[in-house]
């Protein structure tokens, strides 16, 4: 991603200065063809981001307001599919998304983008379908996503979709398997939208069991200990409660940042 000739001497989260550039983005946003609801959740997303990563300038990390829009609102204005072509909408837990990227490109299925709400965006046109496969990488900030955009450009690798920190791309499988790579008999449209790995089931069923154990054990000390354990036992709860979940999410952070997969 091209980043801005301009520079801000405040942080954006929050700032004055992250507030010029969020606005310029939505007009921009809007100017390409989006939304105005659309468009207005998606900086919420961006400004949610860029808070929670504590990055110091938001043209640091997304580049320029105008460049960043384009890339966000890529293939808007492209040619509609030809007649016949089929599209379909679906997402994963990060753990597997890789595994079903490549499984249904095995399929025909091509990446155009991602929408906001993180979801794949496919299309197959039956009588040109081409099996593809995909990659994810990982970046922050725009001169690091230029830079892994680039280092993957000569082996025909073509960035596809941008979540959060991930970079996903994609190539035609002939590139890298020749003639072995043709799509002989389609297989029909996934009736799926969803895909959880157990991995990811597991750790949604820890959370919840942390949850509820934490909540008997305050109801009932509070139960047994009377009115005057009663606050301190909640107040002692309400610090524990968003702790561990925080600590969780930095466990899932590392693991995704290092590749781990559903086996």
């Amino acid at each position: 991603m091209i980043r801005s000739n301009g520079s801000s001497s405040e942080g954006a989260g929050g700032s004055e200065a992250g507030g010029d550039y969020f606005t310029e983005l939505a007009a921009c946003l809007i100017a390409a063809g989006m939304a105005e609801g659309e468009a207005a959740a998606t900086v919420a997303d961006l400004s949610g981001y860029l808070a929670e990563t504590e990055s110091p300038d938001a043209y640091e990390e997304f580049g320029a307001p105008q460049d960043f829009a384009a890339r966000l609102t890529e293939g808007r204005t492209a040619e509609q599919p030809a007649a016949g072509a089929e599209t379909w909408k679906w997402t994963a837990d990060i753990y597997t998304d890789r595994k079903y990227l490549n499984h249904y490109g095995d399929q025909g299925w091509e990446v155009e983008g991602l929408d906001r709400f993180g979801r794949f965006v496919c299309r197959r046109e039956p009588d040109a379908a081409m099996r593809w496969e995909y990659r994810r990488e990982t970046a922050s900030g725009a001169k690091e996503r230029e830079s892994v955009a680039a280092g993957l450009a000569p082996d025909a690798w073509e960035l596809c979709g941008q979540w959060m920190y991930f970079m996903y791309f994609k190539r035609p499988k002939a590139a890298s398997a020749g003639p072995a790579a043709a799509l002989g008999e389609l297989v029909a449209a996934p009736d799926r939208q969803l895909f959880l790995g157990r991995r990811y089931r597991g750790k949604v069923k820890q959370a919840l069991v942390a949850a509820v154990i934490s909540a008997v054990l305050a109801a009932t000390a509070v139960h047994y200990a009377g009115d005057r354990m009663a606050f301190p036992i909640l107040i002692g709860a309400a610090v524990a409660a968003p702790i561990g979940l925080i600590a969780g999410w930095y466990r899932v952070k590392r693991e995704v940042m290092s590749g781990v997969e559903d086996a």
